[in-house]
């Protein structure tokens, strides 16, 4: 083993950042090959680009304290490289010690990855494009700036990596107002961010794979302690590849201006939230993401013929933990409060998806490698593929979150046991004039009706009196079956949570808990059925559906 070293003691590697002009966002510019360090044992870097981690207008960009790069000998030795000196300047050393055999070929990651692996191939393991991304004014997310550089013609100890190539594409957009959170998905599943691999070419460039769990969605968020990302230009990067499906960017923001409502003495002040997003969809087979090319989305605005959407969704406050929708995720879900479709059944989602299918079971769902007992994702049991232990979903998995942006996602397992338990629900037939059987779910007037079902037939008088005009004060979950298996539809409601199911009615561990409701079942699997008739009617739980089944799903917001 041969260990480099400094007349310092420490191998120092000496980087320089160089940025032409930013001609156009088409493609980053190479940096000019820097001036070699002054060490016996010298890595020598420069960084590609024009579009960098904190500026797109072709200004040099300096090094910051803390930064850190990570430089690997192809031989499972490796070594995380500090910045010492040259903080605010274009030229930085970073110093470390790395033990090597010896070789002399080197691959590198920027920013530094200590956890990553690589072997003789040259492929770097265990590196990770973060799939939010903290908005960066006039650039993007520091920890979104990866590249890579490999070197194949050192010489004794005269050591060099050669340049840093982004490994990421980039999505501009300009902003004309503040939002919430900035969301980029690929409408094919395609997987654009999150952990992946990256095998290194000898020029540097790197093919990446992503994991099997990588993420189809990138959101941009505020900077830490903020609510809001400002107006202003900022990059999203992707991991660059074919969107066969196209994509979709939904830019939402939350009105600080609550509506209130007087209504009387026996209601405090009502609220209604809205969320309003810009969304600007492409469909269809998209080539235009490949490596360092930055692809200009323009401006987001409601004006003229530029693309965008207005979306506006409605949020009632029940006197719960969190507010609730107003409509289901999908199918006209923009049109939800002067009541076009407040009622409608939405689109259908196999849990921990985010895209609504034609086709719905083991074979197609998305984490599992085509059965129940090959799952890649979300499992706690080793009998039934990989073991995550994850028990809620993540964001990028939550339909709601992914369609809606903002804050918008899927309620908790606490959270509909929050809406059953404390208000007041009410069967109909014929919800506004609709033909739509469901519960209006009500926000209680008196605590003597929190929990309450007013059930088909039933004999409850609630204490107070309801009113399903009274839209600040209820919302209505339809009988939305399972819509992609045309089961029970008007019939019955299923309600997807983000929650991981632990038992279904016989102990056996399987399926995620959802609400249903509608005819009562007279055996465990009869309530699949379409058309089973209405005796009585419940409200109640299940973890026993499979998660590749399609079921609604209606948005909560903090």
């Amino acid at each position: 083993m041969k260990q480099f070293k400094s007349y310092s003691g420490m191998a120092a590697v000496c980087a320089m950042l160089t940025f032409a002009s930013c001609g156009n966002d088409i493609e980053l510019t190479e940096a000019q090959t820097p001036a070699k360090g002054e060490y016996k044992v010298t890595f020598t870097a420069s960084q590609e680009g024009s579009a960098t981690r904190t500026a797109v207008d072709g200004a040099n960009v300096v090094w910051q304290t803390g930064d850190a790069i990570t430089v690997f000998d192809c031989a499972n030795a490796n070594c995380t490289f500090e910045l010492t000196e040259g903080a605010g300047t274009t030229t930085g050393e970073f110093a470390g010690t790395l033990t090597s055999v010896e070789k002399k070929e080197y691959c590198a990651v920027y920013p530094a990855a200590p956890d990553a692996t690589v072997n003789a191939d040259h492929v770097v393991s265990g590196l990770t494009l973060p799939v939010e991304q903290v908005a960066t004014p006039g650039g993007f997310d520091p920890k979104a700036a990866i590249m890579t550089a490999r070197s194949v013609d050192n010489d004794g100890n005269n050591q060099s990596v050669g340049y840093f190539r982004h490994v990421c594409c980039f999505v501009k957009l300009t902003t004309e107002r503040a939002f919430n959170t900035i969301t980029f998905t690929a409408n094919g599943s395609e997987r654009i961010a999150g952990e992946f691999s990256a095998t290194v070419g000898e020029d540097g460039i790197s093919a990446v794979t992503p994991a099997v769990a990588a993420s189809s969605t990138v959101s941009l968020i505020p900077a830490e302690g903020e609510t809001e990302i400002p107006a202003g230009t900022y990059l999203i990067a992707i991991l660059p590849g074919t969107l066969s499906g196209g994509f979709t960017i939904n830019c939402a923001y939350e009105d600080v201006e609550y509506e209130y409502y007087e209504y009387n003495d026996d209601y405090d002040d009502a609220e209604i939230s809205t969320v309003t997003a810009w969304e600007r969809s492409f469909s269809g087979n998209t080539e235009a993401f490949t490596r360092k090319q930055v692809v200009n989305m323009g401006t987001v605005k409601n004006s003229g013929n530029n693309g965008w959407e207005h979306r506006c969704r409605y949020f009632v406050d029940l006197g719960l933990s969190v507010k609730w929708a107003t409509c289901n995720v999908g199918d006209g879900d923009e049109l939800v409060w002067t009541g076009e479709r407040p009622h409608g059944y939405g689109s259908y989602f196999s849990w921990g998806e985010t895209e609504p299918k034609t086709d719905y079971g083991w074979e197609t769902y998305k984490w599992c490698e085509g059965t129940e007992e090959t799952l890649t994702k979300y499992n706690t049991d080793s009998s039934k593929g990989v073991v995550d232990n994850r028990t809620e979903l993540a964001r990028e998995d939550d339909a709601a979150y992914v369609k809606w942006g903002g804050k918008s996602r899927m309620p908790t397992h606490d959270e509909m046991q929050e809406l059953m338990d404390n208000c007041y629900w009410e069967w109909t037939d014929n919800y506004k004039n609709s033909h739509m059987n469901g519960y209006i779910v009500y926000r209680v007037k008196k605590d003597e009706d929190k929990g309450k079902m007013k059930h088909k037939g039933s004999n409850i008088s609630p204490k107070g009196e309801y009113d399903p005009n009274e839209d600040h004060c209820h919302i209505f979950l339809p009988c939305s079956g399972l819509g992609g298996l045309a089961v029970a539809i008007g019939c019955r409601g299923y309600y997807w949570t983000s929650t991981l199911g632990t038992t279904r009615y016989d102990g056996v561990p399987k399926g995620e808990w959802y609400l249903k409701f509608g005819a009562s079942a007279s055996s465990s699997y009869s309530h699949y059925y379409y058309g089973a008739p209405f005796s009585t009617t419940t409200v109640e739980w299940e973890s026993e559906g499979g998660r590749c089944d399609c079921q609604s799903i209606r948005p909560v917001h903090p």
